[in-house]
């Protein structure tokens, strides 16, 4: 009833219509019976257990009840999935330990990595050359440590936002929540129960358990912009010293590749001649030297020069003299040193483009490195922070009874 209108709006079981009926006299009382028509009584559709008798009474079966998994089937359904032979015990859950009052169970930390230790787990049984039983207990201890650091920092973490909320903040959060319940229903055609459904298919989740996962991240988030981002600071001082120091990076110095061609002098005036008259014919320094035997076409090196060109390179002094006045593709004349006669080309001169402190780009990346080390920096004095103050029980301790339930299931040659 709508009793602010004065208007009952009642639908009849097997008609097209809504009827409009105005309220009864005052001291009068209105039945069931006074809304139904008699000549429509055979229209009303049978209750489910009338069809369940009518369906046995014709010798066919009533239709079993619809039934749609829940999260916690699905989590059960991984949970049990251990193999245990006859006689073999398993720890199906425990305590492990309490997070500011909040007990926490071993399946909290076991269950994320199930699919994960199931197939390193089928690997090791299966596979004769995957890695052996210690490297599996390895792989399974450094998963469960940091499952169970990251569960206890979000229960921390919780317990923090929600402490700081105030009356107001706590009013803004039930709204938000309650916006997003009607986005999601909305988005997903307006049928709450539809949207349930594809919240499953879609995460993986229950209804309210993806609610209290979106809540949950938004707490988190907003934590970290009032606890940490306020104790990081940046001025533009930080950003023009890191420069300087990466100078190098920023403004490289130009490089010149040479290339070499160096054989043995003795026994070898023959070939030492062929080589210099092909370098005169014009053919490349390339083609020569790969004729010469040299490896890499006769690549030798590539050295930054500074503002004196070819010759201003770290290089032994007896090879500048012969570098002076080579450009690009240019090779010098054959000259003696030692048991060898040698012959050096500039393969390639590379003039790198310089980046100054005053481009957006290099600012933005500047900045980008040095908000990301202190935001780190902040984190962890954060968590540690959270850490000292927090009511936990000994993590080691968690942690170690975590293992132990795990290597039940997972026992060597099962």
């Amino acid at each position: 009833m709508i009793l602010a209108l004065g208007i009952v709006l009642v639908a009849i079981p097997g008609c097209d219509f809504v009827q409009s009926v105005m309220p009864a006299p005052s001291g009068s009382k209105l039945a069931v019976a006074d809304f139904a028509d008699e000549d429509n009584q055979s229209q009303v559709s049978l209750s489910e257990s009338e069809a369940s008798e009518a369906l046995v009474a014709s010798g066919l079966r009533p239709a079993a009840p619809l039934y749609f998994p829940s999260a916690a089937d699905d989590a059960m359904e991984t949970f049990f999935d251990v193999q245990v032979a006859p006689g073999e015990s398993v720890i199906v859950d425990s305590l492990i330990g309490q997070v500011n009052g909040r007990p926490i169970y071993a399946d909290e930390v076991l269950s994320p990595l199930a699919d994960q230790l199931n197939a390193e787990y089928a690997t090791l049984v299966e596979d004769a050359s995957s890695p052996n039983w210690e490297q599996f207990q390895a792989t399974l201890i450094r998963l469960v440590g940091a499952q169970l650091q990251e569960l206890v920092l979000n229960e921390l973490y919780l317990s923090e936002a929600r402490a700081s909320l105030n009356a107001e903040e706590r009013t803004g959060l039930m709204a938000f929540m309650q916006q997003l319940r009607e986005e999601l229903v909305g988005e997903r055609g307006g049928v709450f129960g539809e949207a349930q459904q594809q919240i499953m298919q879609e995460e993986g989740l229950g209804w309210e358990e993806y609610l209290k996962t979106q809540e949950d991240q938004l707490l988190i988030r907003t934590l970290m912009q009032e606890k940490i981002q306020p104790n990081v600071m940046m001025s533009w001082k930080d950003v023009e010293r890191l420069y300087n120091a990466r100078i190098d990076e920023f403004q490289p110095d130009p490089s010149v590749m040479l290339g070499r061609i160096r054989i043995r002098t003795e026994g070898n005036e023959e070939k030492i001649k062929t080589v210099q008259e092909m370098l005169d014919a014009g053919d490349s320094f390339e083609v020569v030297a790969a004729w010469a035997g040299m490896p890499d076409d006769g690549a030798w090196d590539t050295f930054k020069m500074g503002d004196g060109g070819v010759t201003d390179i770290e290089v032994a002094e007896f090879y500048k003299e012969h570098l002076k006045g080579l450009g690009p593709d240019e090779t010098s004349k054959s000259f003696v040193r030692g048991s060898y006669t040698i012959w050096v080309s500039v393969i390639e001169i590379t003039k790198a483009e310089h980046q100054d402190l005053y481009d957006p780009k290099v600012q933005a990346a500047l900045q980008g490195e040095i908000l990301g080390k202190r935001m780190n920096r902040a984190r962890k004095q954060f968590i540690d922070d959270l850490l000292q103050e927090g009511i936990y029980d000994n993590l080691d301790q968690m942690q170690m009874r975590v293992i132990a339930i795990a290597l039940s299931r997972y026992k060597e040659g099962r």
